[in-house]
C-alpha cells in the first residue's frame, strides 16, 4: 500500500497527503515550511470539509481541490508579511479564483464525459 502522496492517485489522498503536498510546494516555491491557518486543528478541519476525511466525504472532488491549490500556488505573490500561503488562506481569501477553477473543472468533466459517450456509441456502431 502506498504511503506517500506521490505514490497515490489524487482520489486516494487524505488530509495528511494534501498537507504534505502543500508543505513540499512551500519548500520548492518559497523556501519555507508550511504553516497552518489559525492552528493545525482549524487547518485540518477546513481541509477535511473541502477534501473529505476517512469518515465523511468532502464538499468537492479531491482533484478539484488540488487544482485549486495548484492555482493558488501559481498565482500567489509572497510578501514580507505573508511569505507563504496555506489552505485556510486559499479557502478564505481566494474564493473568486476557486469559482474560475471550479468552472473550468466542470467544463473539462463534461467534455470528458461526452468524449467517452462518443467512443461508446462508435464502439456499439462498429460492433453491430
Amino acid at each position: 500500500m502506498a504511503k506517500h502522496y506521490t505514490e497515490k492517485e489524487i482520489g486516494k489522498w487524505t488530509v495528511n497527503d494534501l498537507i504534505a503536498y502543500m508543505d513540499d510546494q512551500h519548500r520548492e516555491r518559497f523556501g519555507i515550511d508550511y504553516q497552518p491557518f489559525g492552528g493545525w486543528a482549524a487547518e485540518r478541519g477546513r481541509i477535511g470539509q473541502w477534501f473529505g476525511t476517512a469518515r465523511k466525504a468532502g464538499k468537492y472532488d479531491k482533484e478539484l481541490v488540488k487544482e485549486f491549490v495548484d492555482h493558488c500556488f501559481a498565482t500567489y505573490k509572497p510578501t514580507q508579511k505573508y511569505p507563504g500561503l496555506n489552505f485556510g488562506f486559499c479557502a478564505t481569501y481566494m474564493t473568486r479564483e476557486f469559482q474560475a477553477v471550479q468552472k473550468a473543472y466542470q467544463l473539462r468533466q463534461e467534455d470528458e464525459k461526452r468524449a467517452a459517450e462518443t467512443v461508446e456509441d462508435l464502439s456499439d456502431w462498429f460492433n453491430s
